[in-house]
């Protein structure tokens, strides 16, 4: 299998909106139904696809973070990438309140002048990884996303004359899309990204505007783990389906 490029995950935020619980643990550390951390479970997603090189970012929760990541996976801190069993570990701190900007652009000197996936540590999806990278490297695309649909939080209805509803759907799928937070950049992505931009609103926004964004449609299993709520469902999901992210390769 040809080598991949590294995956920058974002790791350091506070999870403010898991925070339902009287636990101080990282959001990403949470376990899934088989006891593994969210995070493991995201390490494996992308070694699937023979992704070996983890380059982790992270703020809040750092220390613990760590400790579960070596452990898991029994390496030093940063493993050699010629090992078989043992995925390529690079840990980079910033400050608990740090932006997205300033955490990616402090792993700059591991990524160094290479194209490299970018993703977050409280998303999984069975996405086609090889897809998103073959249409990036097929592009002059900055940045390639991938693009999924969500349902309405409420149902949704129509109001006739006189206040008559006409029409009520449950929850339905929403026209839009939006970012599933699975990223391929180039190299010099890194040279548009400033220290007080917010990385979507602002660096992905801009390039948008400029015609350097494409996009890879996902019409796939999709789960975000934002709040507590997010946790309970996708365990639900988990005891009915398992973990189609480890067989999405």
């Amino acid at each position: 299998m040809r080598q991949r490029p590294p995956v920058v995950l974002l790791c350091g935020g506070l999870g403010l909106r898991l925070r339902s619980e009287s636990e101080e643990r990282p959001k990403p550390l949470r376990p899934l139904p088989d006891g593994r951390a969210l995070l493991l479970h995201i390490i494996d997603y992308y070694r699937t696809f023979g992704v070996e090189e983890f380059i982790l970012c992270l703020g809040y929760g750092a220390d613990e973070i760590k400790k579960v990541v070596l452990d898991a996976f029994a390496v030093p801190v940063v493993a050699d990438a010629t090992r078989e069993k043992s995925p390529r570990l690079v840990f980079v701190e910033s400050e608990a309140d740090a932006p997205k900007s300033v955490r990616l652009l402090e792993a700059r000197p591991h990524i160094g002048d290479r194209h490299f996936l970018l993703g977050y540590a409280d998303v999984l999806s069975d996405l086609d990884l090889d897809r998103l990278l073959r249409t990036h490297l097929s592009s002059d695309a900055m940045v390639t996303l991938a693009a999924t649909r969500v349902h309405s939080r409420f149902g949704q209805l129509t109001i006739g004359p006189r206040g008559a509803v006409t029409r009520f759907e449950e929850k339905p799928l929403l026209p839009g899309h939006v970012s599933a937070g699975y990223f391929v950049c180039a190299p010099d992505f890194l040279d548009r990204v400033g220290t007080r931009d917010d990385l979507e609103r602002d660096t992905i926004v801009l390039l948008a505007s400029a015609g350097e964004v494409s996009a890879v449609e996902h019409d796939g299993l999709w789960l975000p783990f934002d709040t507590y709520k997010d946790f309970s469902e996708a365990e639900e999901f988990i005891s009915r389906k398992g973990y189609p992210w480890l067989m999405a390769a």
